[in-house]
């Protein structure tokens, strides 16, 4: 048996190879009779193909290459991805590439995959074809309603191709699964009503063939009738709740718990802490107090540990000396459009920028130049960022959003001439942009966002925002894209740049 494994990151597909061979060959009967002779092991090859199903169309020439010669017996679609966390769909963040990013995983995938394997599996008169949906597609969920919508048409596409090629021995399956404990759900523990992904899998097999739509789950058939009786109209106050507390909260989080009724709370003061406990008669005792101790010894270093730090100050600038600073910068300042190089290709920032400074600064693979002729309102306003921040600056980098298209991408300012945990000022002149921030991955996470803590921040006419410590060493910023009429925004960030140092 073969099996054909297609993601985007090559390390991954080896490892689940890997996990394959080894678990079928545990699994597997050691020994097993065919006609080329007995005492023959059966064994499991494993194929991958390394591709990004978000990067349009000319990825299926690939796959159909890697796929030339093998009978696909069996083709599961399950690529997806969902929203972070629900929200109303012109606030979906960095909206252009989300909607094309979900059509072509969510929706173009499945009738690609489709149209590669079927063909061989008419020839056989036999195959199997298992789309994986969602519950979300059963009825429409308001703050996923591009995500619901896609899964929605995996379904229809689904059961309109299995009665278009039943009658040739060809089963086409919509598995539409509520919460199982995967990444894409952001749930890490199973439990009962959402199962892991192995529980999940053994149920759902034992479906095909005999449902065309299922569920997959028998507690989550019993939930898709529950969901069924209590309709669609409630949907948007479930979902809306579950965005206030992400919103709240920074991630998809459970209503806050309360603290166990007459628990104490720890109390102590001097390093010492101690906390009364009741034993009950059944424990054969009374009541007996447990009380930590510092230890004499140091056994270890406890690791230095750096803070980040925000500071927002809210009309940092009287409205109408806001207004005219920035009449005056909007039309005086040498505003450009900068290239960078991303990749080895160069492209246009979607803003415009200026930069002042008595040294260049580089970052993206470009230089501004050097420009030491201060517009006087900057310069009055560097006097006046010192002294409310407590730190020097020598340098401003202006960023002009002309509209809601014009954005700043991830990133954290972590250039060399910055050295190490640098202060950023950032003044906001002009209509309100969302500023968001990500905290970094653990390093287990091998660079994955999914679990990171986000922040948002509204950043109005007149607003400065000081971010000290390990803003930029632990988390990164962007402005994204906005799909409501927004009016010009200045953005200044005034930094300490030091030389960079030269090569060794």
């Amino acid at each position: 048996m073969c099996v054909a494994l297609i993601s985007r990151t090559q390390e991954k597909l080896d490892q689940v190879s890997n996990e394959i061979r080894v678990d079928f060959l545990n699994k597997s009967e050691p020994e097993i009779s065919s006609e080329q002779g007995k005492g023959e092991k059966f064994q499991v090859d494993t194929k991958t193909i390394a591709v990004d199903f978000g990067q349009g169309v000319g990825i299926y020439q690939t796959i159909e290459k890697g796929l030339a010669g093998l009978e696909i017996g069996v083709l599961v679609n399950n690529v997806g991805i969902s929203y972070s966390y629900p929200e109303y769909f012109l606030d979906v963040p960095d909206l252009d590439n989300m909607i094309s990013n979900m059509i072509s995983i969510n929706v173009t995938s499945v009738c690609q995959m489709t149209r590669l394997v079927l063909p061989g599996m008419v020839e056989r008169s036999k195959g199997a074809i298992l789309n994986i949906s969602s519950a979300s597609g059963m009825y429409p969920v308001p703050l996923l309603s591009l995500y619901s919508s896609t899964k929605a048409f995996v379904d229809f596409f689904s059961r309109a191709v299995h009665a278009e090629y039943k009658s040739r021995g060809i089963i086409v399956q919509s598995v539409l699964p509520f919460f199982v404990a995967t990444k894409l759900s952001k749930i890490r523990q199973p439990t009962l009503d959402k199962p892991s992904p192995a529980a999940y899998v053994k149920a759902a097999l034992s479906t095909v063939g005999l449902q065309i739509q299922t569920n997959g789950y028998l507690l989550h058939a019993l939930m898709s009738v529950l969901s069924g009786q209590i309709g669609p109209q409630n949907a948007n106050s479930i979902m809306a709740d579950k965005r206030q507390r992400v919103r709240i909260q920074g991630s998809w989080a459970g209503p806050a718990r309360k603290p166990a009724p007459g628990l104490p709370a720890a109390t102590g003061s001097g390093g010492r802490a101690s906390l009364p406990c009741a034993v009950g008669s059944a424990w054969g005792g009374a009541e007996r107090t447990f009380e930590f101790q510092q230890p004499t010894q140091v056994k270890r270093k406890v690791p230095e540990v750096v803070i980040m730090e925000l500071r927002l100050i809210p009309s940092f600038l009287p409205v109408s000396e806001a207004d005219w600073m920035f009449a005056q910068l909007l039309a005086d300042l040498p505003w450009k459009q900068k290239s960078n190089l991303l990749h080895g290709e160069s492209y246009e920032e979607p803003r415009l920028t200026c930069w002042f400074g008595e040294l260049p600064y580089t970052y993206s693979h470009s230089t501004l130049q050097a420009n030491t002729q201060w517009h006087p309102v900057l310069a009055e306003l560097r006097q006046r960022m010192e002294l409310a921040s407590g730190h020097s600056f020598n340098s401003l980098l202006c960023n002009l959003y002309r509209d809601g298209k014009d954005s700043i991408a991830w990133h954290s300012d972590s250039e060399p001439s910055l050295r190490p945990r640098p202060t950023i000022g950032s003044l906001s002149l002009g209509d309100t942009r969302n500023f968001e921030m990500r905290k970094q991955p653990a390093a287990e996470e091998d660079g994955d966002y999914t679990y990171a803590e986000r922040i948002r921040v509204p950043l109005s006419h007149g607003t400065l925002l000081l971010m000290e410590g390990a803003v930029q060493e632990d988390w990164q910023h962007r402005v994204p894209k906005e799909y409501h009429d927004r009016g010009p925004r200045i953005n200044l960030t005034f930094r300490m740049i030091y030389p960079e140092p030269g090569p060794r």
